[in-house]
């Protein structure tokens, strides 16, 4: 035919009535040129049965021909083998990334059973194309071994009978087919035209067909009976008064037809206003819901407000008493200062003294110079203290600074809450004002409209979920609270670490104090040392008036010395004065540091008088709080009111809208009906005016007229007809709006029903409650229980353990015993091999001797002799190494089957432990709900529906999720119950094994890479409606466990396409068939025929145009999921609903660890699993662990509620 299909695949062929194969969906096919190749720059086809060339054309040389159909056709053979495609991903990237690796990634499964042959010709299918069976035609693929047989060749192969021929009862037999779901949509509704549009006119003729038939066979016959009747002149003038007559009853017919117009009309006006009325309704009442969104949004805005207000004071104070604690240890430091300025004039003045008498002595002087440099020393210190207390004054200012920011933004916040109050007033109004409103068009609407049913359920469940969702937010102000509280202990002992190193301060204060004296005490020892001195000059100088001429000899020389140290005391004066003066600056400096410091004390007394006046607003803020909760109640409680009133009002536009639909294809029928004889009317008329012309030229056309009006008696006869049958659908209606009443009155008391069994639920509830306080009680003692089967279960894993290294070690020393024989058996092939070389060498030299001497033969004998018993030795030693061996394999899987089990064992002991752990801190959580928090009988009662998570912590969460079952054509799902708790993910398959907490997988949460919801491109075999409820995970494959028995989740792609590395990122080049957008620049990146070539990172998912790749690599964000292709696994999973599926894939990203998961080494990765995978699993005799009574009860008592929501949601699915 010249024509390339480029889509052959099972759902594209058919069995014709005899059994044999018929190609369908000629959609895709091109024709080929003179060469039989085909240029298309598209890639078109199914996924799975695309060819890699094809994939490649894309963007680039797409220049291929009839092989990629039998690429196609390898593939199909594979699934009618295996049962599905050999390329087979569950994401799009996934099977494009698998057949352009196509020579990696194709492999048979040794459960299938598939002749060489077939495997042959499946790998010639399914290889390059330049070397692809029937590239050079269709005889090369008749010649293969594949499909020789006796029953038929191709040449006879139509004239055989096939295996299975189809039962086909007509060429229009569609039994054979799947039936088509119809699509639950709402059925729309058009408004019907007000003016005549005449779309029916072309249909005139065909519904009345025989009597338009009828009156052309009475004008021939009338044509026939002209020659006959031509002598009946007399009777014109009765036919002109038929005519009159039936004019009249035409005019009749016709003001009938206004009438039921205008009350068409009518009606129509009616409906109109009551659409429009019901609208202005369902608008207010979103309004309402949404004014009380924003009320509580602002309300949660000024809680949290609040809190960051609490928490500035408390951190200003705490500030303040810092600064205050540093004022006082500065002005300590300014009496010291003081005190040992003082010191100084004291010594100057006894200086001075001693500089009177130096003129005798020498030795004072020396004593005055040693004084001079401990008074350096004493000034170098005064310069380091001066230098500290600089920057402690710094410190301040920087403080100083920081407080008043704060308080400016206090001030802020006090502006922006009251510009708040003020929104929430105006809110206020604007609410009461809609209520208002709200009730006046309620009061006026409820004689004429009757109410809506289904709208009130779905209303009561939306009010469901806003009382959960208060539950949850009233939930979160707890934890808020606490928080806040941790926060203000937090403080405290910030506080107490302050006061504990001011103290420290202090007591280095007091031992600068304590040294300080000591110096005194040294310079009074001194001052001691020269008073005595000066006694003993004087007893020296009565001595030595004798020797006085000596001596001034030496008061010559000691003045000379005397005048240099009269220089450098002065010098030293100088210096001192200076010191002085640097003193004084810093006192001034001190002092102006001191009121500055009284002046921010006096600022932060006014802010703290300021902080308590709004703490005062605070308080009065959250009073007017507490008002404008109580009015949100009962605007709650009126809203209910008027939505059951509405919902009511519903019921009733639905089943008048029922009813107009009805009177609606009435009057078009009628108005079909109308136009049908307006225009046989119209065509009356004419032939009557006609006729009338006629009559004066031809009086033989009598019997024509006759004909004329029976046949226009007979019209009228039917329209008399069908305004008593109009009439009695009149009556029809009456009846059906009074069957209506009384429906109304019935669904009325049906709701005070509810309202009965709903107070019964509500004493139900309560004695819950007393249930719940009696098993708390309980529960304390289970978790004992349960913490004592924890150790045990503990013990045994140890055991288990130790046994298990054992084992290895055991199965080490084997394989080290077999390595040595291995070695002993290829020692002795060797030494046989050089025995029969040797062997072979004297039978050879034998031979070459024969002739020689009989010394020679006695030689080769002796050799013989030799060669024997070393066969026979041989022999002995085989036979002995084959028992040997043969008892250490024995061993050897005794051993495997050993290990095997008690992997097993430990497999289930350590998924046990890991549900029991959940339990315990399940429980616990529970203890201390029960304990801090007593139960609201109110706040229990309100709420139809308990959720079993509303009182546990974040890191908790469970339900049903539906896991995959692997189809190929699309996905089939099976519901499991998981349970997330703060270090494990947890699968159940029923509740029963949740109770008996006997879990077929567990997954390690620090072992979590990502988790995000999936796409119409990741999971294309899914139908359309399921993907937003699809979640995918990726995990490491060591943070697995699971039962052997069970399914196993399919691993993440480990082969490496050519992709292209960028920031972190893993592109491969694909091309997007579905609707998708760019992630940079938000374009679409698809299109059914002709897409753009796009970029997919086979980590993150993040999808992108080929051109930002090549144009502007910088507006690429980097990847920021990483992990290892080869140690990861994906899972996915199904939720309810879109709601579910956004709160498990935020909770299980909050799980998810900061860090990248630790994957042990190689050698380490050796899970259990994989030890047992190595040898052939048997199952374990013992049972899970044992049940606990009293944890079942207690489940019971807990759940309320959950169990027959949960009940009925498996029932449903």
């Amino acid at each position: 035919m010249g024509f390339i299909h480029r889509d052959v695949k099972p759902d594209n062929m058919l069995l014709d009535q005899h059994g044999h194969l018929k190609l369908a969906d000629f959609g895709t096919c091109m024709r080929m040129d003179s060469t039989g190749m085909v240029n298309c720059e598209t890639a078109v086809g199914t996924p799975d049965y695309i060819s890699p060339e094809v994939l490649q054309s894309q963007g680039g040389d797409g220049y291929y021909g009839r092989e990629c159909d039998w690429w196609s056709v390898g593939v199909f053979i594979y699934e009618m083998f295996v049962g599905e495609t050999p390329f087979y991903a569950e994401s799009l990237i996934g099977t494009y990334g698998k057949i352009m690796n196509h020579q990696n990634a194709l492999s048979f499964p040794d459960d299938v059973d598939m002749s060489k042959d077939a495997k042959d010709l499946i790998c010639s299918f399914l290889t390059d194309r330049k070397v692809r069976l029937g590239r050079t035609g269709v005889d090369e693929i008749k010649r293969h071994p594949f499909f020789r047989n006796d029953q038929w060749t191709f040449d006879n192969i139509r004239d055989t009978v096939a295996p299975v021929v189809p039962e086909l009862h007509s060429d229009i037999d569609t039994s054979n087919f799947d039936d088509i779901e119809a699509e639950k949509g709402d059925a729309e509704t058009f408004s019907p035209p007000k003016a005549f549009v005449g779309n029916q006119l072309p249909f005139i003729g065909f519904t009345y067909f025989k009597e338009n038939q009828l009156l052309k066979g009475g004008g021939n016959s009338s044509s026939v009976e002209e020659s006959n009747n031509s002598k009946e002149n007399a009777k014109d003038k009765e036919n002109c008064l038929d005519k009159k007559e039936l004019q009249k009853n035409l005019q009749l017919l016709e003001e009938q037809l206004d009438h039921e117009m205008q009350a068409k009309d009518e009606l129509e006006q009616k409906c109109r206003n009551a659409t429009n009325r019901l609208d202005k309704l369902v608008k207010e009442l979103d309004k309402e819901m949404n004014s009380r969104q924003k009320v509580e949004a602002s309300l949660r805005q000024l809680e949290r407000e609040r809190a960051l207000l609490q928490h500035q004071s408390a951190e200003s104070l705490r500030k303040a008493e810092m600064e205050s604690d540093r004022k006082r240890s500065l002005e300590n430091e300014l009496n010291v200062l003081r005190d040992q300025l003082e010191d100084l004039k004291k010594r100057n003045q006894q200086s001075q003294i001693s500089n009177e008498e130096k003129m005798q002595l020498q030795r004072q002087l020396e004593e005055t110079n040693a004084v001079l440099q401990a008074e350096k020393e004493a000034a170098a210190r005064m310069k380091k203290c001066q230098a500290e207390a600089q920057k402690q004054a710094q410190s301040l200012e920087v403080s100083l600074g920081e407080v008043q920011d704060k308080y400016n933004q206090l001030e802020n916040c006090k502006l922006e809450q009251e510009k708040q109050l003020r929104g929430l007033q105006a809110e206020l109004e604007e609410e009461r004002r809609n209520r208002s409103l709200g009730a006046e068009t309620i009061s006026d609407l409820q004689g004429s409209l009757s109410g809506l049913e289904k709208e009130l359920k779905e209303m009561k469940s939306t009010l469901s979920k806003i009382q959960t969702e208060k539950k949850e937010l009233q939930g979160k102000l707890n934890n808020l609270e606490k928080e806040k509280n941790n926060q203000e202990i937090d403080l405290t002992f910030k506080l107490k670490s302050l006061q504990q190193s001011l103290e420290q301060e202090e007591a280095e204060h007091k031992a600068t104090k304590a040294k300080l004296a000591d110096k005194n005490k040294v310079y009074q020892s001194i001052e001691e040392a020269k008073s005595e001195a000066l006694k003993e000059m004087e007893n020296t100088l009565q001595e030595e008036r004798s020797s006085k001429l000596l001596v001034e000899e030496k008061l010559l020389q000691l003045q000379k010395a005397h005048s240099m140290l009269d220089c450098d005391y002065k010098r030293a004066a100088h210096k001192l004065e200076e010191l002085k003066m640097q003193k004084k600056k810093s006192s001034e400096e001190v002092m102006q540091l001191t009121s500055r410091l009284e002046e921010e004390i006096h600022k932060l007394s006014l802010s703290q008088s300021e902080l308590k006046m709004q703490k005062q607003q605070v308080s009065v803020l959250g009073s007017s709080e507490k008002l404008l909760k109580q009015e949100v109640n009962q605007l709650l409680e009126m809203k209910l009111s008027l939505e059951k009133q509405n919902q009511e009002l519903r019921r009733e536009k639905q089943e008048a809208d029922g009813q107009l639909k009805e009177l609606k294809d009435q009057l078009e029928a009628e108005q079909y009906f109308t136009t049908l004889y307006k225009t046989q009317t119209r065509e009356l008329k004419d032939e009557c005016d006609e006729r009338n012309k006629l009559i004066k030229e031809l009086q033989q056309q009598l019997a024509a007229y006759n004909e004329e009006r029976d046949s226009l008696a007979a019209q009228l006869e039917s329209s008399l007809t069908k305004a008593d049958s109009e009439q009695l659908a009149r009556s029809i209606a009456e009846e059906q709006y009074s069957l209506l009443e009384k429906e109304k009155i019935m669904k009325e008391l049906e709701i005070n029903d509810m309202m009965a069994r709903h107070k019964q639920e509500l004493n139900e509830k309560e004695a819950t409650i007393s249930s719940l306080e009696e098993s708390n009680r309980t529960l304390t003692v289970d978790v004992a229980n349960l913490a004592s089967e924890k150790e045990e279960l503990n013990n045994k894993l140890k055991e288990l353990q130790q046994e298990f290294q054992k084992a290895r070690e055991e199965a080490r020393q084997m394989n080290s015993l077999k390595v040595s024989f291995e070695r002993q058996l290829q020692s002795e092939r060797t030494l046989k091999i050089q025995a029969v070389n040797k062997l072979a060498e004297v039978m050879n030299r034998r031979e070459s001797v024969r002739g020689g001497a009989r010394g020679i033969d006695t030689e080769v004998h002796r050799k013989e002799k030799e060669n024997r018993k070393l066969q026979v030795e041989l022999r002995s030693e085989k036979e002995k190494f084959n028992s040997t061996m043969m008892k250490y394999q024995k061993d050897l899987t005794d051993m495997q089957a050993v290990m095997a089990e008690e992997n097993n064992m430990r497999l289930e002991l350590q998924m046990a432990l890991d549900s029991k752990d959940s339990d315990i801190e399940q429980l616990r959580c529970q203890l201390t709900s029960l304990s801090v928090h007593s139960l609201d009988t109110t706040s229990i009662g309100s709420g139809n529906d308990v959720e079993l998570g509303d009182g546990y912590p974040d890191s908790r969460l469970e339900g049903w999720i539906s896991f995959p079952t692997k189809n190929t054509k699309r996905y089939g799902w099976d519901k499991k119950y998981v349970v997330v708790s703060s270090k494990k993910i947890l699968f159940y398959n029923n509740e029963q094994d949740r109770e008996q907490s006997n879990p077929f997988m567990t997954l390690d949460i620090d072992k979590l890479f990502h988790v995000r919801p999936v796409t119409q491109t990741d999971v294309y075999r899914a139908d359309a409606r399921e993907i937003p409820r699809i979640f995918q995970i990726l995990y490491a494959n060591e943070g697995e466990s699971k039962r052997n028995e069970e399914v196993a989740v399919e691993p993440a792609t480990h082969e490496r396409p050519n992709y292209i590395s960028h920031k972190g990122h893993e592109f491969i080049l694909t091309l997007y068939h579905f609707p998708s957008n760019c992630d940079v620049c938000t374009r679409p990146l698809w299109n059914v025929f002709k897409p753009p070539p796009a970029l997919e990172c086979r980590r993150c998912h993040t999808k992108c145009h080929k051109d930002h790749m090549e144009k502007n690599k910088e507006s690429i964000e980097p990847c920021w999921v990483s992990y290892d292709s080869s140690t990861a696994k994906e899972l996915l999973l199904l939720t309810n609903s879109k709601e579910e599926q956004q709160r498990w894939i935020s909770h299980l990203r909050k799980r998810i660890p900061r860090k990248n998961p630790t994957l042990s080494p190689p050698a380490a990765q050796s899970s259990p699993q994989e030890f047992a995978s190595m040898f052939p699993p048997k199952v374990s005799p013992r049972s899970s662990p044992r049940n606990s009574p009293q944890l079942s009860s207690h489940r019971n008592a807990i759940k309320i509620q959950a169990t027959k929501t949960q009940q009925t949601s498996g029932k449903s699915s």
